[in-house]
């Protein structure tokens, strides 16, 4: 074999071992993120966290609206004090003053 398609071999074949390193990094962090939000779904997430992501998720309407349902559960288990749903209302309410 020349030198210059051993070479060119040994090239291809670093680059498909970063790649596959890439791709199982890539991998790892996807599982570890899903575990994460399944955690956080099976445990409840924290209302300050609920209207954080909500203001994050400006304009991704299905995420939005799964943070409206945490937020109506949230209320429902606590009956007294600030409600949630009305929070998410009012920065409903600002974003769209701030866009017209």
């Amino acid at each position: 074999m020349s030198p210059f398609v051993s070479n060119v071999t040994n090239l291809f074949s670093g680059d498909l071992a970063t790649i596959s390193t890439e791709i199982k990094q890539l991998r790892k962090d996807v599982l570890i993120a899903d575990i994460d939000l399944a955690r956080q779904e099976a445990e409840g997430i924290a209302p300050e966290e609920i209207v954080t992501r909500y203001v994050a998720a400006r304009g991704n309407h299905s995420i939005q609206m799964w943070l409206r349902g945490l937020a109506v559960e949230a209320d429902a288990a606590q009956p007294f004090g600030p409600r949630l749903v009305d929070e998410l209302d009012t920065l409903d309410a600002l974003s769209f003053s701030a866009a017209a």
